[in-house]
């Protein structure tokens, strides 16, 4: 009977140590390129790939937004579209390579229409709250034109305030989002997608634009 039990226990212990690496991945921040079918669809001009740098500063010094394995511990997204009627939802952060990871480079493969990007710092309370951050967090416009294959948003500069960690290492806590802006370095967008996605050309350069609350929110079909 107590063999049994113990059995019972390990099997227990053993699937819910499996749910965990699952949740655990399904948080990851990925570093691959575009799928196959991705390729496809942005070759044919039927979605674009879009491209964000994500630059930090907190307490007067520099800081990696992209340095942990899951999106939870890193500067994370939320992505609103006709579908959420502009609303973000969570989404992944993806890197094209190592290398742009380190420079903060991210992307999303986007079919024409207009976006609401919001931004958030690492967690730092409880899976509710850190939710919600999604919506009072701050957030920009992204337009993707129709036909384009390859579209540069803008780089943008955060600033913020951290809490120190064990070691010396520091964490973001929060984002300024009135002293955040958007900066033009089309040459090293374009220099990153010859690199790492040839396929996609020369980039088209739509800045993003802040959203401040009490703003409407344009939504729009998005194309085929």
């Amino acid at each position: 009977m107590a063999q049994e039990r113990s059995s019972r226990v390990k099997a227990l212990f053993g699937a819910l140590c499996l749910f965990a690496a699952v949740v655990q991945l399904g948080g990851c921040a990925s570093t691959a390129a575009p799928t196959q079918s991705e390729r496809a669809a942005i070759e044919s001009a039927q979605a674009a790939i879009v491209l964000l740098r994500v630059q930090c500063t907190i307490d007067g010094r520099h800081y990696e937004p992209f340095s942990h394995s899951l999106d939870a511990d890193n500067v994370s997204f939320g992505l609103g579209s006709f579908d959420s009627a502009g609303q973000p939802g969570p989404v992944g952060s993806r890197f094209l390579s190592e290398r742009s990871r380190r420079d903060g480079w991210i992307y999303f493969v986007l079919r024409p229409g207009v976006y609401y990007l919001a931004v958030r710092p690492p967690q730092r309370s409880d899976w509710r709250a850190y939710e919600r951050s999604l919506q009072t967090g701050p957030r920009w416009r992204i337009d993707v034109p129709e036909g384009a294959q390859a579209v540069y948003v803008g780089t943008l500069s955060l600033t913020g305030e951290a809490d120190p960690l064990l070691f010396g290492d520091r964490i973001m806590r929060s984002i300024d989002g009135d002293a955040s802006r958007v900066e033009d370095e089309h040459e090293f967008a374009a220099a990153v997608l010859a690199r790492e996605v040839p396929v996609a050309g020369e980039p088209e350069t739509v800045l993003m634009r802040r959203w401040r609350e009490g703003e409407p929110i344009i939504i729009r079909t998005p194309g085929r």
